[in-house]
C-alpha cells in the first residue's frame, strides 16, 4: 500500500500564499468591474455625508431674486431680493448655521436684486464681493444703491469687478464669469452671468440679462450648459430665447418671481419654450423657497 504523502508546514503555507494571491487577483477583476457597473448605473452612494452635497437654495423673495448656493462650509450668495425681504433671508441663512459668506455676488444694481443686500453685509463676515462695473451714464443715484456701496464698503473683505472668462474657486465649487462682455445702455443687460459648479454639476444664474446679452454670449461659441438654470429676468419675454435655452439645455429651471406680480412674470411665451425643451420648472410664486441639491453627479428637487 501506497503511503500518503504528508505535507509539512512550510509546503501548506506557500499554498496558501498562493491560493490567497489567485483569489485576489481574480477578486480585484472583480470588484473592479462591479465598482465600475455602480458607477455607470446612475445609483446614488447612500453613504455619502450630506455635508458632501452642494445646496441650491432659491429663496422666495416676492418679486426679486435671491440665490443661497452651500457646499460644507463654504457659500455663495447670488442677489437679496427687495429690502423688504432682507430680514427674511437673514433669518433664512441663520437657520442653516452660517455665520459667513465667502462669496456675495451683486448681479446688477436694481432694487429687487440688491434692496437688501445692505443688511445683509452688515450682518455676516463676507469675503469676496463680486459686482458688474456699471457705465458711469447708467449709475443708479437712488438711495438703495447709494446705502448699498456703503455696505459693500465697510464690509466686503475683497471687491470684484466682474469680467468675462474669471474663475474663483470656493471649496469644490468653481464660479465662472461670462457677462458682461461690453457696455450695454440697459442697466439689466449689465447683470452678471455666471455658472457654479460641482463636480459634473453646474447652475447657471442670469441676473435679468435680455436677448441683447444672450445673442453676444451665444456669438462666443462658448459652452454654456448647465443642469440647472435660474431663468433670466423672472421668466420675461425680454429674455430666455429659445437659441439660448437649447444653449444652457438644462435638465431644470426655476422662475424666481412674486404671487400676482404688476410684470405679468413669468410670460406665456418663455414657459412654452421651456415646456417645447421638456424642462422641468418650478416657480417660487407658487412652491416658494426651492430647494436643489446635488451630489456632484446629478440634481434632485429637495422636499
Amino acid at each position: 500500500m501506497k503511503r500518503k504523502r504528508s505535507i509539512n508546514s512550510k509546503s501548506a503555507t506557500v499554498i496558501v500564499v498562493v491560493i490567497i494571491l489567485a483569489l485576489s487577483l481574480v477578486g480585484s477583476f472583480f470588484f473592479k468591474d462591479s465598482e465600475d457597473a455602480y458607477k455607470n448605473s446612475g445609483l446614488r452612494d447612500t453613504s455619502q455625508s450630506e455635508n458632501d452635497k452642494m445646496y441650491v437654495n432659491f429663496i422666495d423673495v416676492g418679486q426679486g431674486s435671491c440665490t443661497l448656493i452651500t457646499l460644507n462650509d463654504c457659500t455663495i450668495l447670488i442677489d437679496s431680493g427687495e429690502i423688504g425681504m432682507s430680514q427674511n433671508v437673514i433669518n433664512y441663512i441663520k437657520n442653516l448655521s452660517i455665520t459667513e459668506l465667502d462669496c456675495v455676488v451683486a448681479t446688477h444694481p436694481h432694487s429687487d436684486h440688491i434692496g437688501g443686500m445692505a443688511d445683509i453685509l452688515y450682518e455676516f463676515e463676507i469675503g469676496d464681493l463680486i459686482m458688474p462695473e456699471i457705465p458711469e451714464d447708467i449709475i443708479p443715484t437712488t438711495k438703495t444703491y447709494e446705502r448699498f456701496l456703503n455696505s459693500v464698503s465697510d464690509n466686503a473683505e475683497n471687491v470684484i469687478a466682474a469680467e468675462p472668462g474669471e474663475t474663483y474657486s470656493y471649496g469644490e465649487m468653481t464660479l465662472e464669469i461670462f457677462a458682461p462682455l461690453r457696455s450695454y445702455e440697459n442697466l439689466n443687460d449689465m447683470s452678471m452671468v455666471s455658472r457654479i459648479s460641482y463636480g459634473e454639476t453646474s447652475v447657471m444664474v442670469s441676473g435679468d440679462a435680455t436677448v441683447a446679452v444672450e445673442e453676444d454670449l451665444l456669438s462666443t461659441n462658448t459652452d454654456y450648459s448647465a443642469d440647472l438654470l435660474c431663468v433670466a429676468h423672472h421668466g420675461s419675454k425680454t429674455s430666455s430665447s429659445m437659441e439660448w435655452l437649447e444653449a444652457v439645455s438644462p435638465e431644470y429651471a426655476v422662475i424666481s418671481c412674486g404671487a400676482s406680480n404688476d410684470y405679468g412674470h413669468p410670460h406665456a411665451v418663455v414657459t412654452d419654450r421651456l415646456d417645447d425643451l421638456g424642462v422641468k420648472y418650478y416657480r417660487t410664486d407658487l412652491l416658494g423657497t426651492i430647494v436643489f441639491c446635488s451630489d456632484s453627479r446629478e440634481f434632485i428637487k429637495c422636499d
